[in-house]
């Protein structure tokens, strides 16, 4: 009987440690409303559009607490018609008290319209978004007396150590005490998004466990990766038989199939040779007297008639089409490496030409070039009539075309005509082109 007792208070130390986080949660809400001055201001702080700390604070201190409470002694799966066995969730108790015929209209409607939000696709942030709805609507209070009330619903989803079984059967107290705890929030005006936890992308339960620091996977796999192709050059240099070695060793080093380092070199094949060999290096190896002409290791190297199909790797990375081609009489032909830029022959032509020979031309001939651009170009047409002031002045009309034999100045010119010579305002003249 003593044993029986001393459970018993166990198990309410446990319940009274659920109700001081949910009464903790509370608190801290209402010391978010005491800033207001007035009901215009209780409003705005209950907005979480307006205030968005409203809405991080119910999710992170009220919705984890509620959740705790509603889980405790939950049995691990319920009958089900279709699937014979549901896993049990907070959300699965929210979808069975509001079962028609059991629950207020409102807890319904409210019931439906977090189940329709498809954002929404874990039952943890289902259970969140319905106690939004159950702060917005004040009937927070209402489900929960609802829900202690249902004999038959306990029964069901909840095994007799539960929170709602224990204050059903051996100590109400628990559940007015979680009555009258909830009771305040009633009064406060709510006005909550229930995509709140979406929009923000609040984390759903506690945080995961950080992993231990060490080498990230990446660096791991070049690190093997360099290993096995090192082991592969290695093998070509001592001429071993065997391209790669063989054992635990060997597994261990080769990168793995679905690496990105084998991604890498799987994409990287491309502009490499399509040879069976690892490397196309020689193989070198020690002479051995006595060794048969046509032994294992007495083969030739491969030649360039031996890979005529296959052409260098190198020529295709940069772009040549094939490698050597073959002639008419079955010889083959070189080829340029790559056909990206070839000289067309007018290049060559220009390059072989040079620059045009310069041509001797005696004084003389410069001298009546030059008088000839003179004559030419050097000829003004009057503008006006003009009579001479002084005697070093030309007289003219209009319409009149003189020679220009030197200029003067800015102002005046030396012109002729007829034998005639002397100045002529600029300004009186028109260039003739």
């Amino acid at each position: 009987m003593a044993e029986a007792q001393s459970g018993t208070g166990q198990l309410q130390e446990q319940k009274k440690g659920l109700l001081i986080a949910v009464s903790a949660s509370v608190d801290k809400i209402i010391s978010h409303f005491g800033a207001a001055r007035n009901l215009v201001q209780k409003a705005q702080l209950g907005d979480s559009r307006l205030s968005p700390d409203v809405g991080h604070l119910v999710l992170t201190t009220l919705c984890p607490a509620l959740h705790a409470l509603v889980a405790d002694g939950l049995k691990p799966f319920r009958k089900d018609l279709i699937t014979g066995q549901r896993r049990s969730s907070p959300w699965s108790v929210v979808e069975a008290s509001v079962k028609p015929g059991a629950s207020s209209r409102a807890l319904g409607t409210l019931y439906g319209q977090v189940s329709r939000l498809a954002p929404l696709s874990s039952s943890r942030s289902r259970f969140h978004a319905f106690i939004l709805g159950l702060l917005n609507t004040k009937q927070l209070e209402l489900w929960f007396s609802s829900l202690q009330e249902d004999a038959g619903l306990l029964s069901l989803l909840y095994l007799p150590t539960g929170f709602f079984s224990l204050a059903r059967a051996g100590c109400p107290a628990l559940a007015t005490e979680l009555l009258l705890l909830l009771q305040p929030l009633s009064v406060l005006t709510f006005h909550l998004d229930l995509l709140f936890e979406h929009h923000h992308h609040l984390p759903l339960g506690p945080p995961p466990p950080t992993a231990t620091p060490g080498s990230p996977p990446a660096l791991q796999q070049t690190v093997h990766a360099v290993l096995h192709w090192g082991g592969r050059l290695a093998q070509s240099l001592r001429g071993a038989p065997g391209d790669t070695p063989s054992g635990p060793s060997a597994l261990e080093s080769a990168p793995a199939p679905g690496s990105w380092w084998e991604q890498l070199t799987q994409a990287s094949r491309v502009y490499a040779s399509g040879g069976t060999e690892g490397f196309p290096l020689p193989r070198w190896r020690a002479w051995r007297p006595g060794t048969a002409a046509g032994g294992p290791h007495d083969r030739p190297l491969p030649t360039e008639e031996a890979t005529a199909g296959r052409g260098p790797w190198l020529g295709r990375l940069f772009g040549v089409p094939g490698g050597l081609a073959e002639g008419d009489g079955g010889t083959l032909k070189s080829r340029r490496p790559s056909s990206w830029l070839p000289p067309t022959v007018s290049v060559l032509a220009l390059v072989k030409r040079g620059a045009p020979p310069e041509t001797n031309s005696s004084p003389e001939e410069l001298e009546t070039s030059a008088a000839s651009m003179v004559e030419t170009h050097r000829a003004v047409r009057t503008l006006c009539d003009h009579v001479a002031a002084t005697p070093e002045q030309l007289s003219f009309q209009r319409g009149e075309v003189l020679r220009v034999l030197a200029t003067v100045n800015e102002d005046w010119l030396r012109c002729g005509r007829d034998g005639a010579e002397g100045l002529v305002p600029v300004g009186y003249t028109s260039l003739i082109l």
